[in-house]
């Protein structure tokens, strides 16, 4: 109700600049659309909505810097609209801002209705900043929470447990991610099986991965290294 009536008593000229923005943004031209929203916030700067557009036009075309302060100018105004202090934490912790992204992730918190999403970016920002058993309270939390983030969340801790040298207890995490079915759900199913040491097992999966998203560099890249290792392992 309340992006409703801003958007009924914000100038003509604002929600006509915000139209074409969307349209633009709609057919995959982020870049074009950044005027038209960051006119659209110039001539409503009370509209959080338009800020909010602003913001994530920049992130598109990864300008997490230019995201920034739209995003923030979106949180401020407006804590509660879908995705602005979200988008907020996100855009801080992409540019490398990690203990800024916290306390918009935190506001997030208390008004998403998808909250494991927002407790596994904490998660995500706790590991950045090396505070580990904050990190995977976080994981743990969102895992907990069994919401529509259930696969996001289950990868996010995969992905820290083996990056902390546990990848035994990585890879149930991960299995346990693999519906729906994603090339970036199989690479993290293939990381930790390559990293504990189930090689043949690791290469299946990787090979899956590229065969959802054959220009998946990373997944190629672990392809490989899955490769020679089974190559050393072969009696010669």
């Amino acid at each position: 109700m309340l992006l409703l009536a801003l958007l009924l008593v914000s100038p003509p000229e604002a929600q006509a600049a915000y139209d074409k923005g969307v349209a633009l943004f709609s057919q995959n031209r982020a870049a074009d659309a950044i005027p038209y929203f960051a006119e659209a916030a110039r001539l409503a700067p009370d509209n959080a909505q338009y800020w909010k557009a602003l913001g994530v036009a920049h992130a598109k075309i990864e300008d997490y810097h230019g995201s920034i302060e739209p995003l923030r100018r979106a949180c401020e105004l407006n804590p509660a609209l879908p995705d602005a202090c979200y988008y907020l934490g996100r855009a801080y912790y992409a540019a490398d801002f990690y203990e800024r992204a916290i306390e918009p992730l935190r506001r997030a918190l208390r008004h998403d209705p998808v909250k494991g999403r927002v407790e596994a970016a904490l998660g995500q920002c706790y590991e950045a900043l090396t505070r580990f058993d904050e990190a995977e309270r976080w994981f743990r939390s969102a895992i907990a929470r069994n919401d529509a983030a259930r696969q996001t969340a289950h990868l996010a801790y995969a992905r820290f447990l083996t990056r902390q040298g546990r990848a035994a207890e990585a890879v149930p995490v991960a299995e346990a991610a693999q519906e729906p079915e994603t090339p970036e759900a199989r690479f993290e199913l293939a990381l930790a099986l390559a990293q504990s040491d189930r090689l043949e097992e690791a290469l299946r999966v990787a090979q899956r991965a590229l065969e959802l998203r054959p220009d998946y560099e990373e997944a190629f890249v672990l392809r490989s290294k899955i490769q020679a290792r089974l190559k050393a392992l072969r009696p010669q």
